[in-house]
């Protein structure tokens, strides 16, 4: 197991560097003080997981962030100081996979990271529900292969939103609670409804011809949402 720690905080590497040795002990962490050499690494070393700070010397751990997801969807977990409602959604948009604030648990760091890297491998169950794609318009979505594509164009996305995707097409037709949609998918969020509505639109910008519009993921009203079947 290799992680990719990008953070320019002496302190900070330590701990997580000694937080990983104690509970984790079959992890190679690698670290670099520098947003650039951080994107080359991730080209280099393939991590299985990266931790972004976005204050870092040289870029910003916004771009650095994007750059990443321009070429790989490695599990990224964002690690900062600033908890802005703001700069979280915008994390969560540019394809974070999860944000936690410093100063942070030694224990809810490694929880964190160990969820989001069983995600990132599917549950069982997902691959398991069904056999027959489910076909909506130009969406399809394959189970069995877990692809999902939008006339000739197969959308890469994250753990997150394929699992997302998938609990709302498994109840096609019935309104799934946010309470629910939280359980499920980011348990670790259960009261933060904030990260569900920027995961719902993630959903509807690859999937719906007009997001702002939508016509396959509905509100109902603020008590959840519903996949809605053609």
């Amino acid at each position: 197991m290799k992680v990719l720690l990008i953070e320019d905080n002496p302190e900070i590497v330590e701990i997580v560097t000694l937080t990983l040795g104690l509970r984790w002990a079959d992890v190679n962490l690698i670290s670099t003080f520098f947003g650039e050499k951080g994107v080359e690494l991730v080209k280099k070393e393939l991590p299985d997981i990266v931790i972004l700070d976005l204050g870092l010397p040289d870029i910003d751990g916004f771009e650095v962030l994007k750059q990443i997801r321009g070429f790989s969807d490695v599990p990224l977990v964002i690690l900062t100081v600033r908890g802005e409602e703001m700069d979280k959604v915008k994390g969560l948009e540019l394809g974070a996979d999860d944000y936690i604030l410093k100063p942070f648990s030694p224990g809810e760091l490694i929880a964190r990271l160990k969820a989001l890297l069983r995600r990132s491998e599917m549950p069982e169950t997902t691959a398991k529900v069904a056999d027959k794609p489910s076909v909506r318009g130009q969406l399809r979505i394959d189970f069995t292969s877990q692809e999902v594509s939008v006339g000739d164009n197969l959308l890469k996305l994250g753990p997150r939103e394929y699992e997302l995707l998938h609990h709302l097409v498994t109840n096609k037709g019935k309104m799934v609670s946010n309470q629910e949609l939280l359980e499920k998918v980011f348990p670790e969020h259960r009261a933060d409804t904030q990260i569900l509505e920027v995961y719902i639109n993630k959903l509807r910008e690859r999937l719906e011809e007009d997001p702002d519009n939508p016509k396959m993921i509905l509100n109902e009203g603020r008590i959840g949402y519903k996949f809605v079947g053609s």
